[in-house]
Order: structure tokens, then sequence, then C-alpha cells
């Protein structure tokens, strides 16, 4: 039975192109659309997820080109109606900032998040909730300019169980605080699918206001959920999560 989960897991990731996630930020979503689902109460998750240059915002440079990177986070749940996480981007620059110094990723910019429920789904009504990623960090005038990552959200989310398949169907408003971000401002939302012959599957479709993204992500063991994708059908992304359940 379990090289019976692990080859099916190995199958649907290479059959379905997938993307980054809302869980690059350590937080519970779609690939790079917010949601209104939370993650279960007492759970931490630890891990990274590499991020093509694409998805990193256009502020963020090495002599005046753009970069693939890597995030780490961590977020937890302590109750049910909560989401908080801390992660951050590698940066690459000149050691000590010095151009003649070697190139590496000697800088990070550091962001928390956070997501509360407003409403739980029930049975004829959504689940809706509001919140944010980078909502503290230095002011715009502040000697590191950050909030690359800053933006907020309200999103709504609905599940419906067709024979033990699961379609759930999301949408939601982002604002973005910079405007070399303004890409992926206004209405962005898609659906998912988890199949009733593995559970922990979850296939996703959705539109981030700038492109089509398609995804899927998949529970192993409990404890570890594999994140790897296709970016806009293009660019390869690709993390690992470690689950651990504090209650």
């Amino acid at each position: 039975m379990m090289m019976k989960q692990i080859f099916l897991s190995i199958f649907f990731l290479m059959v379905t192109a997938v993307a980054w996630g809302q869980q690059a930020m350590g937080i519970e979503g779609m690939i790079h659309v917010p949601t209104a689902d939370m993650d279960t109460v007492g759970m931490a998750r630890v891990g990274f997820q590499f991020v093509p240059k694409d998805m990193v915002p256009d502020a963020m440079k090495c002599d005046g080109k753009k970069f693939n990177s890597m995030t780490n986070f961590l977020s937890v749940t302590p109750f049910r109606w909560i989401e908080l996480g801390y992660g951050y981007t590698l940066w690459k620059m000149h050691k000590n900032k010095n151009p003649k110094r070697e190139i590496g990723f000697y800088s990070k910019d550091r962001y928390f998040s956070v997501k509360l429920q407003l409403l739980r789904e029930g049975s004829w009504w959504p689940s809706l909730a509001v919140g944010g990623n980078d909502v503290f960090g230095s002011r715009d005038g502040g000697e590191s300019a950050s909030n690359y990552y800053r933006n907020y959200f309200v999103a709504a989310s609905k599940h419906i169980d067709c024979g033990g398949h699961v379609l759930g169907a999301h949408v939601a408003y982002r604002k973005w605080k910079r405007d070399f971000n303004h890409k992926w401002n206004g209405v962005v939302g898609g659906v998912t699918y988890q199949p009733s012959f593995y559970t922990p599957l979850r296939a996703m479709a959705e539109w981030d206001g700038n492109g089509v993204n398609v995804g899927v992500d998949c529970r192993i063991y409990k404890y570890f959920l594999i994140q790897c994708g296709l970016q806009e059908c293009q660019h390869f992304t690709g993390g690992l999560t470690l689950c651990i359940g504090l209650l």
C-alpha cells in the first residue's frame, strides 16, 4: 500500500504541470493566489521553495538583472481562525555591497504573513478570510526601502464533494503595496481538485492577475508536503515543507 501511494504521488507530479505556491510563504493557499482555507489547528510548517526570477519582485535585482532565488519560511496555525508566518527571500548582490567583490546571496528580504478567517465554510455558504503578506516592515522612506512582497487580500472559498472527489472554487481581491507588483493586483482566483483515490494530492489551476498557473501539492507520510511546478506553464519551481503537529 505504501509503495502504491508513493507511485501515485510521483506519477501525479510528473503528468501535472505545477507552480510556485502561496505556501512559499508558509500560508495555506493555492499557487500564487490566496484562499480562505486554513491549515489544521496546531500545525507548524518549516520549509523552503525555489523561486524563479519571474516570481521575484521586479525591484529585486543584481547589476540591473533579476535572478532566481529561494524562500525559507516558518508558519503556525495556533487557532482555527488564524495563520501566522515568517519567511525571507535570498537576495543576490556583491559581497559587502562592494561592486568589485564577488556576487552571491549575501542578503535577504524578510517578511511576516497573517490570515484571519472571518467566516467558516458551511453547507450553503463559502468561508471568508482577510490577510496579507509582508505586513510588517520598514516604511517606504526607510533605509531598506522594503515591502517588496507587501499585499493585502480578501478571499472566499467553497468546496463540493462529488462522490469522494472534492472540488474547490476560490476567488480573492488582492492589492499590492508597491507599484512594481501592480500586474498581480485585482480579482484573482481558481479551482482545486482532490481525487478520491488519493486525498493527500491536490491539483489546482488559477489566474493570478497576470497569467494562468497550474499546480499540485502532495502530502507524504503526513509530515512532508512536496511542491514543484511551472509558473505560467514555463518556469520551474519546487520545494519541501516539514509539517509538525504541536497539539
